[in-house]
């Protein structure tokens, strides 16, 4: 699998030297409770892939399992139990690194149910959520959803905004529309390696270019994606994004 990710690259935006996530410290997008979404199966798996985590410099994980009704139909409830069972094992096996939960919500009516009830679970001292989108259609709601939002106590993220294609022009006027709403962005660094196909791979570079993104996240699922992180830390578009100090992932530690 790895030779398959490494020909994503060319010599050109490859560099020997790498750097650890120690720079940026969290990483707040990913599915390691065992389960429960289509991350990872079982308990082994989550402890693996924290372990090479804290190896690579990440101090503190946000956990984020879906919340789709109808696909993923988690709750609050069921969250907290299975990251007690994850925490139960971090501190058995003496793992130098914090874990915390909240979801990846897919907005839509089920999601507006959650937020006029106040159960949605948030992170960080600006109670951020995480939130995401159809990949294939944009939904008519949406800029409504963003509006009941923003007039709650909650902060939200939209995940992987590069995934949308539909939002994209030449001169990111929706993406931009949307930061305008005080939507806060988060890319997935698996998009700068063309892992989701070229197309994403471009977009994510021009959203970093114009200095749209906020927070980056790895969004693993499962431990044979530990070889796209290894990429990620040999990437001259990552590691320059990981060191230019406008990354907010710091400030979730």
């Amino acid at each position: 699998m790895f030779s398959k990710i490494k020909s994503l690259f060319s010599n050109s935006t490859k560099i020997v030297s790498s750097v650890s996530f120690d720079v940026i410290k969290a990483d707040m997008h990913s599915h390691l409770l065992p389960g429960i979404d289509d991350g990872v199966k079982d308990i082994e798996e989550s402890i693996a892939i924290l372990k090479y985590f804290r190896e690579k410099g990440y101090r503190k994980v946000i956990t984020t399992p879906h919340i789709m009704k109808g696909t993923y139909d988690n709750t609050s409830e069921i969250i907290r139990e299975r990251l007690q069972i994850v925490r139960e094992e971090i501190q058995k096996q003496q793992l130098d690194i914090q874990l915390d939960a909240c979801a990846e919500y897919f907005l839509d009516s089920h999601f507006l149910d959650l937020l006029f009830k106040d159960d949605l679970l948030s992170f960080g001292k600006e109670n951020y959520i995480l939130v995401e989108l159809s990949y294939l259609l944009k939904q008519n709601d949406y800029q409504n959803i963003f509006l009941n939002i923003s007039q709650s106590r909650f902060q939200p993220i939209l995940a992987h905004p590069e995934r949308y294609s539909y939002f994209f022009d030449n001169h990111l006027t929706q993406f931009k529309q949307i930061k305008e709403q005080g939507i806060l962005f988060q890319l997935n660094l698996f998009s700068v390696l063309g892992v989701y196909g070229e197309r994403t791979k471009f977009i994510a570079e021009r959203l970093i270019k114009e200095n749209l993104i906020d927070f980056v996240g790895t969004d693993i699922h499962k431990s044979k994606h530990i070889e796209y992180v290894e990429a990620c830390l040999e990437n001259k578009t990552i590691q320059h994004l990981l060191q230019s100090g406008k990354l907010r992932n710091p400030e979730l530690i």
